[in-house]
């Protein structure tokens, strides 16, 4: 093994045990942790079975495998930033239903004299 792969494997070992604390202390739910529990699962892949995406990388013309995992990693990272922003977007719009909701209620409460 080279540098490159002691040094992925364990990097992808440390950010796993990080993630599953954080699963068992209920910090991140389990819906959001499955991405980032598949990521360093990837990376120990690869630091364990390098040839198959050194040959993918050679065949790409990336001259180092460290450019093509960076490259991996980023749009994975990006990926994940357009997920989390389509859920903050959803969750924007419900928030915005439920004060709108919440205002006809209370006008109709104020309408049948039952004021705080």
């Amino acid at each position: 093994m080279t540098n490159l792969q002691i040094e992925m494997a364990i990097a992808s070992i440390l950010l796993l045990i990080i993630i599953i604390i954080s699963l068992k202390k209920n910090t991140i739910s389990i819906k959001n942790s499955i991405a980032w529990l598949l990521l360093p699962v990837f990376f120990l892949l690869i630091a364990i079975f390098p040839e198959p995406l050194t040959t993918l990388s050679s065949w790409l013309g990336f001259e180092t495998l460290s450019n093509f995992i960076f490259l991996i990693a980023i749009a994975l990272l990006i990926m994940l930033c357009f997920f989390h922003t389509i859920t903050i977007s959803r969750q924007q719009n419900q928030i915005t239903k439920l004060i709108q909701e919440m205002s006809i209620l209370k006008q109709k409460e104020n309408k049948n004299g039952k004021t705080k």
